[in-house]
């Protein structure tokens, strides 16, 4: 599945490009296509946070947040601090392309997952990270490093109002289904209704989630507000990724690679970063800590980031030419450490 998920996607961004090319596409001449993002990520980010299994979390609940919030971020300073120091030029925006590449796909850690057998705590909590990094990284995208940029020579005052009014948008929408819930009558109407009820909800908290430009609401609502099972929004999920390729790809008819960078960020990333974080917070067995070392790829919300981030004409400079190498070699570095574990070295150690 996940390779096949991979020679689609770089079909489509290859055919994008050369459509692109050869038309003289602009992607900032598309209307709306600011707001289609933003859609596709506050969907994205609301899916990825329904995904999590909420009884999976409770079983190794203090591994999990010293992974979620110690090892998260050691996985964008570290490798955004390497960047800036060995690439002056994208300094500015380095901790953005760390904090974009940041998160964990997934599927490929469920299918790094089925093909050696790991302890259940060590499943447990790369399932967990798997799932829990998407909105750590969205968040330190849009409420710490892009605003950073965005507002070096603005008034801090509109930043902190926005983060206060995003919390005090989830607390309220926590009261008012805690107030739902609690209510006598609710309980006494069939399941088909309160699902109605619920996703006329959910569709209001995302339209208000894209006009407020809210990106801590959709994923908060997603531990409570739960009318669809995620696999009946497998579909649109495969949608949005395959959106977010095309767009790439006429993207890249404007831009030149900076594969040095992207080689640096994807190096310091995946041998360096995350390999720390495996061994800090992780107790088991060397089988099991290089399958938790070496499980990680980039998923969709990679490369939703990028363009969400691009295509808002915010000073981000070169940041798709800087993350798009980083996520394709990274990609190539999981495969070839996946399948060098897979045959050789898990095998000499297990014996």
């Amino acid at each position: 599945m996940l390779l096949r998920l991979s020679i689609i996607s770089a079909i489509l961004g290859l055919a994008s490009y050369w459509l692109g090319t050869t038309l003289n596409i602009d992607v900032a001449s598309i209307p709306y296509l600011q707001i289609l993002m933003n859609i596709a990520i506050i969907l994205g980010l609301y899916i990825n946070v329904l995904s999590i299994d909420t009884s999976l979390l409770k079983s190794c609940l203090g591994s999990v947040i010293k992974v979620i919030c110690i090892g998260v971020p050691v996985k964008i300073i570290l490798p955004g601090f390497v960047l800036a120091l060995c690439c002056p030029k994208v300094a500015p925006i380095a901790y953005l392309c760390a904090t974009v590449i940041a998160q964990i796909d997934p599927i490929a850690a469920s299918k790094s997952l089925q093909t050696v057998q790991v302890s259940r705590k060590s499943e447990t909590i790369l399932r967990a990270w798997s799932s829990f990094d998407d909105p750590v990284t969205v968040l330190f995208a849009f409420y710490v490093f892009l605003p950073v940029i965005i507002f070096q020579d603005s008034n801090i005052n509109q930043y902190l109002v926005k983060i206060a009014t995003d919390i005090l948008s989830c607390g309220l929408a926590y009261y008012s289904y805690k107030l739902y819930q609690d209510n006598r009558q609710v309980n006494l109407l069939r399941n088909s209704v309160k699902t109605t009820i619920e996703a006329i909800c959910l569709v209001i908290v995302m339209i208000y989630s894209v006009i407020s430009g809210s990106f801590l609401l959709p994923a908060f609502v997603g531990f409570f507000l739960r009318p669809f099972s995620p696999e009946r929004l497998e579909p649109l999920i495969s949608a949005i990724f395959y959106f977010s390729v095309v767009v790439i790809g006429l993207l890249c008819t404007n831009i030149s690679l900076d594969w040095l960078s992207g080689g640096i960020l994807a190096f310091s990333m995946f041998f360096v970063a995350q390999v720390l974080v495996a061994v800090l917070f992780l107790k088991d067995s060397m089988a099991n800590k290089l399958k938790i070392m070496f499980g990680h790829q980039n998923g969709m919300t990679a490369i939703l980031l990028t363009v969400a981030i691009e295509v808002s004409g915010d000073k981000t400079g070169d940041l798709l030419a800087v993350t798009l190498p980083a996520i394709i070699l990274i990609a190539l570095f999981y495969f070839s450490t996946n399948f060098l574990l897979d045959t050789k070295l898990l095998q000499r150690i297990q014996r």
